[in-house]
């Protein structure tokens, strides 16, 4: 029968018949249905599947184990010829000898009980072998075995023969006959001496197919009395041997050699028949001179040896052709050769024993069906082919019209019930036999959709929607679809019945979804059952990856933004690359996916490739794509070779490496030199793009590595190259920096620089060195040969003038070096600088100008002159009060200014304006410095002075500002006095409100009526008759300091048994102010303990000391301006493990312990308040201080503090009875000032206006201070 075909739509109406898909029937049945051609056609096939329960169906005889084709048995055997079958009802089984019933009623005949295996016993074999098959019967129909042959033969004996020995001469050929007795299984044939060997085989002696022994030519050596032929039989496992063969070859003086004659085959054409799927064995074996002849002695004249098929055996006289086909039909051709050749052709003809092209296949079929038994067979010479019914031929049966054999296939239509039969089919040809069993099932069975009912499905939108209704019944159903409104569902064009049963409908839309009905009905029965189907909205990749090319080492972010049905859970975003999924690793952070990003970290070269992110949920998938392409530096190139073209030339040739994507750009060869410089490597050449270089080398031992360089850099080096050698050589460059000057005055240095190795051209070089006075009349060279500089010629006169020259010379001479004049040892000048001249050209500058008298070349070259200056001090420092205070320790040393050359004049400049100089000028050669000239004094002429040395700012009030100041360091003259000048910071630069010049003697000032709450800019300069200098530059505010830090979020950033890590973050930049972290536990009574002391700039505090598993409160607590303690954040937080419980009862919460410990703390208090009243009692505090302490803070004096002005060490302070800034801020400074917080109440301020300092200056009272106090109050400064 026909095979099973996928579903097909019907034609025409729209409407589809759906038969079963293929499945098992009961008890191991597979029952093909197939619906046969009514016109020729083919119709599909169907199975009872094993949903469609059936309490009984019967089954046709099949045949499960059928006898052999041939079946040899030998006089020990007994006759075993195997047949089973199943089948419903319960099969039966009969034989035939010879085409006649064969009765296993005879004696010695038995059929296994329950099966049909037939057993005759071995005495009767010899009488019973023929033809056997084997018929398996039950009501609906018979099956048959094919036939089986059965041969009896004798244990094989070989004959009593008369055995002459075998006489031959030296070099001709001979045959040893084996001649086996025969039988239907031929036996192996093994040639061995009497002890068991095997006979050495080789080209010259070998065994042929039929079992002889053939020598080519006879050698003295292979005379031997056993020569013995073994027959090994397999059916009885029999091996029988024949009479040992004696051969006797003659010596002979008169050996010639023959020319090659075939002795098999002996036809001069011999003719074979090779059966298609067997093995064909073609043989060639000649005699005479035989030597191997190379390569293949077979060849196929119509074409090529198969490939693969084709195998050469016994020394290559045997050519094996396996899986024989029609296309090796043709002629084969083998050859030997030796002093001559000697060649035969094998025409090769290719049949086949009966083979299936089409089998006929079982089926069940419903009433009114059509089964055609399809029976196509193959052969050579071409089968003839048989039909019977339940055992009967065909032409045996009545006639029916409903039968019919159509193109060798048997057609029965319109079938009923009662027409079930086991159809044979029978191929015969002079090669063998070939049979077959189909059987024709003819059932009535009612309708069953075999789908569950009220199924659902689910698809997207634009998806095809697939509804199944798998129906079964015989005959087959008819399926019919309605849509949700019961209406035809292939009335819509978007629908499509199949003949399963199965609807298709899409693209999908919302509408559709909804209750669709099947219904199935054939003549006898019908059924129905529904399936539901929704409509999903379809997923989207909104934003898809976009591709990336990365430098290796970076990170890659690939992001995937995906819309889902909100319906369809779960749903999700994979990642694959190249195809397969990108995982994430806890042993690697390679790749990290997160929401619908895909992290790369660190991608190197082999990461590149085509991500893909796959947005999918139950029902459908979305995809995008993006390529990742990693570049860097290329990798090493490879394949470095060096190829020698001359004595000192090379050639280079490599492969490029990886390019990394990015094209190499060019190529740097580096060379290693190993005698000299060995173990490092340098670059040589640079080679722009090419992959081979050619190099110059002198002496020596090289290797030679390659980088390639491309837009990313410099890629790894290759494998260093196999050194190579040069010759040595004479030197190709002399030395060059040649110089002759003396370091004494009686000697003459003579230096040059030396050749790198690489310019020796040999392992070692010398210089030879000569020298002679340069006079009018030349004299001799004096020479000496040195391994390197320097050469001191000794002796010489002072400053005497030289010829040199140096030449390297290895083995041989290098070139012709040129001519350099030096000269001896130079002594110190005796000549000094003259008419020394000073020039006042500014406040800082002067131009000192001076002459020469006598030669400066005597006794040395002249290098230039040196400018000696020293400060003296200020000018006006007789008038102490207005010079800075002197200096201690030993005087400043000189200031030497380098005039080189023979000048006259130069600038000396970076002097102090108002300053007192000495210069002399002494003019210098190689030896050293001469005396020198005679001391000339300057007054250098007053300039701007310096910025004040100090200006300290202090809150009084919302609207005033202290300030006080110190002297600049450098007057630069007479100060005339100070110039201040502020403004609102926000305020444009543009005019600023001037003071009037305040009195060099006073150093302090008050600002009142300031902008409430103002930030103000200061400078503060100093005058002198030139004008003013450059500004003290302060920022002050007149705003209160903070004295709580300003939080932006606090949390606790770790919690462990024990402890717990608070963090913070400022809300705003603010001044470091210490607060204290305070804590509770929840769970027991006990006040707040303190931690300890956390500071606002830190950002974290480490909260220590507590217990597991416990409920704790935390506060940071600080102090505001009237200083209180204030608490400004709370929070709670649980420590991690388990609480320890505190043991029960104790004395620590008896009574009496309590009220002990009660009475001992008053007493102790008691004591402290007594010895409180008499230190007050015996204290000094005047009525004043204590006045002055209980200001308000927006109340306080400046602080005095005595800047004044500057004195020397011979003048006594004052006894001025004015109190200054700093006294005044150190006696009634409040705790909520800065002093308290930061420790100092010292604060200056960048032109930012942040914090840079603290106030700077002695705390306390000093003597000589003078001003009023000020009534201002002192507040910290912002």
């Amino acid at each position: 029968m026909s095979t099973p075909r996928q579903p097909q739509p019907r034609a025409g109406s729209g409407r589809s018949r759906a038969p079963a898909p293929a499945m098992a029937l009961p008890r191991g049945l597979g029952l093909v249905l197939l619906l046969l051609p009514l016109l020729g056609g083919r119709s599909a096939a169907i199975v009872i599947p094993p949903e469609y329960s059936l309490h009984e169906l019967q089954q046709p005889p099949e045949l499960t184990e059928q006898p052999p084709e041939q079946l040899v048995v030998f006089p020990s055997d007994d006759v075993v010829l195997k047949c089973a079958a199943t089948g419903n009802p319960p099969v039966e089984f009969r034989w035939t000898r010879e085409d006649r019933p064969f009765s296993a009623e005879l004696p010695g005949v038995s059929v296994s009980p329950g099966g049909g295996t037939l057993v005759i016993n071995a005495s009767l074999a010899g009488r019973l072998q023929g033809r056997f098959r084997c018929a398996a019967t039950n009501a609906l129909g018979t099956a048959l075995s094919p036939e089986s042959r059965v041969i009896a033969e004798n244990t094989p004996q070989w004959p009593k023969e008369k055995v002459t020995p075998v006489e031959v001469e030296e070099g001709d050929p001979v045959v040893l006959p084996c001649d086996p007795p025969k039988s239907a299984v031929p036996p192996k044939i093994y040639w061995l001496n009497s002890r068991i060997v095997h006979i050495a085989q080789d080209a010259r002696v070998s065994m042929g197919q039929d079992g002889f022994l053939y020598f080519a030519n006879a050698q003295v050596g292979d005379s031997h009395p056993d020569y013995i032929c073994h027959a090994h039989y397999l059916g009885p496992r029999t091996i029988i041997q024949k009479e040992p063969l004696d051969l006797r070859v003659t010596p002979s003086n008169s050996v010639q050699s023959r020319r090659p004659r075939l002795v098999v085959p002996r036809d001069p054409q011999p003719t074979h028949v090779a059966l298609r799927g067997g093995t064909l064995v073609l043989e060639c074996i000649a005699e005479g001179a035989v030597t191997p002849r190379p390569g293949c002695p077979w060849r196929r004249l119509n074409g090529p040896l198969p490939p693969g098929r084709a195998v050469l055996d016994n020394f290559n006289k045997t050519l094996r052709l396996r899986d024989v086909s029609e296309a090796d039909d043709g002629e084969y051709e083998c050859g030997e050769n030796g002093h001559g050749s000697a060649r035969r052709s094998h025409l090769v003809t290719v049949e086949a024993a009966p083979y299936w092209v089409r089998r006929p296949q079982s089926g069940v079929f419903g009433p009114g069906e059509t089964a055609r038994l399809d029976c196509v067979v193959g052969g050579k010479p071409r089968p003839r082919i048989a039909w019977s019914l339940n055992g009967v031929p065909l032409e045996e049966v009545p006639a029916s019209g409903r039968r019919v054999l159509r193109d060798g296939a048997l057609v029965l239509s319109r079938l009923e019930p009662n027409d079930s039969v086991v159809a044979q089919c029978e191929a015969t040809n002079s090669h063998g036999r070939l049979l077959a069993n189909a059987f024709v099932y003819v059932v009535e069975l009612p309708v069953k959709i075999l789908t569950p009912d009220e199924a659902s499905y689910a698809v997207v939108e634009n998806q095809t929607a697939f509804l199944h209704c798998r129906a079964f019944g015989a005959p087959a159903p008819t399926v019919e679809w309605l849509n949700p409104a019961l209406e035809p569902a292939l009335q819509d064009d978007r629908a499509f019945g199949f003949t399963n049963g199965t609807l298709r409908l899409g693209p999908a839309a919302p509408g559709d979804r909804g209750v669709f009905t099947c219904r199935a009905h054939n003549g006898h029965s019908n059924a129905s059952v529904t399936a539901r189907l929704d409509v999903r909205a379809a997923t989207r990749i909104e934003v898809p990856p976009q591709s990336v090319t990365a430098k290796k080492g970076e990170t890659v972010t690939f992001t995937c933004g995906a819309t889902f049905d909100p319906g369809l859970v779960p749903h999700g975003v994979l990642w694959l690359r190249d195809g397969d999924p990108v995982l994430e690793s806890p042993d690697s952070d390679k790749f990290s996916v997160a929401g619908d990003t895909l992290t790369v970290a660190g991608v190197d070269y082999g990461d590149q490739g085509r991500f893909r992110c796959r947005a999918w949920t139950q029902l459908d998938a979305a995809e995008a794509e993006a390529e990742l392409r990693v570049v860097g530096r290329p990798g090493p190139v490879w394949d470095l070779q060096v190829l020698e073209e001359g004595e000192r030339q090379v050639r280079l040739r490599w492969t490029p490496g990886e390019e990394h994507n990015s094209p190499v750009e060019k190529f740097v060869v580096e060379q290693e030199e190993g005698i000299f410089s060995a173990g490092r490597f340098e670059e040589r050449l640079t080679v722009p793009g090419e992959p081979w270089a050619v190099l110059a080398l002198p002496y020596g031992r090289y290797r030679f590595r390659v980088r390639a360089v491309n837009g990313y850099g410099r890629g790894d080096p290759s494998t260093p190259s196999a050194a190579i050698s040069t010759a040595p050589a004479a030197p190709e460059r002399y030395p060059m920096g040649v110089k002759g000057e003396g370091n004494e005055t009686n000697n003459l240095v003579i230096t040059w620089q030396p050749l790198p190795p690489g310019d020796w051209n040999a392992p070692e070089l010398r210089y030879r060195v000569q020298w002679r006075p340069l006079e009018l009349v030349r004299g001799n060279w004096h020479e000496e040969t040195v391994g390197g500089p320097p050469l001191v010629v000794r002796d010489t006169p002072t400053f005497s003038p030289y010829e040199i020259r140096v030449q390297a010379v290895n083995e041989a001479e290098g070139p012709e070096p040129p001519l350099v004049i030096g000269y001896s040892g130079e002594d110190l000048p005796l000549v000094y600088p003259e008419n020394v001249g000073v020039e006042i050209l500014n406040s800082t500058s002067v131009r000192v100008t001076w002459s020469l008298g006598g030669d400066p070349r005597d006794p040395g070259h002249l290098r230039g002159y040196r400018v000696l200056y020293w400060r003296e001090g200020w000018v006006g420092e007789r008038s102490r009060r207005q010079a800075p205070p002197a200096t201690p320790g030993p005087p400043p040393p000189a200031g030497v200014l380098t005039v080189p050359g023979e000048a006259s004049e130069v600038i000396l400049g970076g002097l102090h304006p108002w300053s007192r100089y000495q210069l002399q000028v002494l003019v210098f050669n190689g030896r050293g410095a001469g005396p020198p000239s005679a001391e000339i004094h300057v007054h250098t002429p007053e300039g701007v002075p310096g910025p004040p040395e100090e200006l300290r700012v202090e809150r009084l009030g919302d609207t005033a500002l202290g300030l006080e100041w110190r002297r600049p360091r450098h007057p630069n003259g007479v100060l005339s006095g100070f110039l201040l000048q502020y403004r609102l910071e926000n305020q444009s630069e543009g005019g600023f409100p001037v003071r009037d010049l305040l009195p060099p003697r006073d150093l302090n000032t008050t600002l009142a009526r300031l902008e409430p709450r103002g930030r103000y800019r200061l400078e503060l300069r100093a005058r002198t008759r030139h004008g003013p200098g450059a500004p003290l530059v302060r920022l002050a505010s007149l705003a209160p300091e903070p004295v709580l830090p300003v939080l932006g979020s606090v949390g606790f950033g770790e919690v462990g048994e024990d402890f717990t890590v608070l963090r913070w973050t400022l809300a705003q930049p603010q001044a470091n102010i210490e607060f204290e972290v305070e804590y509770m536990s929840k769970t027991t009574e006990e006040p707040w303990r303190s931690s300890g002391r956390a500071n606002s700039s830190l950002g974290r505090y480490r909260l220590g000391d507590l217990r597991p598993g416990t409920s704790y409160r935390v506060q940071f607590v600080g102090r505001n301006h009237s200083g209180e303690r204030v608490a400004f954040w709370e929070s709670e937080v649980h420590t991690n493990g388990t609480m320890v419980p505190s043991p029960a009862g104790g004395f620590a919460t008896e009574g009496w312990f309590i009220g002990f410990v009660s009475a001992a703390v008053l007493l102790l208090l008691l004591l402290l308040i007594l010895c409180f009243i008499k230190r007050s009692k015996g204290g000094k505090y005047s009525v004043k201080d204590k006045e002055d302490t209980q200001v308000d803070s927006e109340a306080r004096p400046m602080k005095d503090e005595t800047f004044g002005e500057y004195r020397d060490g011979e003048e006594k302070a004052s006894g001025s009875s004015g109190r200054s800034l700093g006294a005044a801020g150190a006696a009634l400074g409040s705790d909520d000032s800065l002093a308290g917080y930061g420790g100092s109440a010292d604060v200056q301020f960048n032109e930012d206006g942040s914090f840079i300092g603290q106030y700077s200056g002695t705390r306390g009272t000093a003597a000589g201070s003078s001003g009023p106090a000020s009534p201002s109050a002192a507040a910290p400064l912002d």
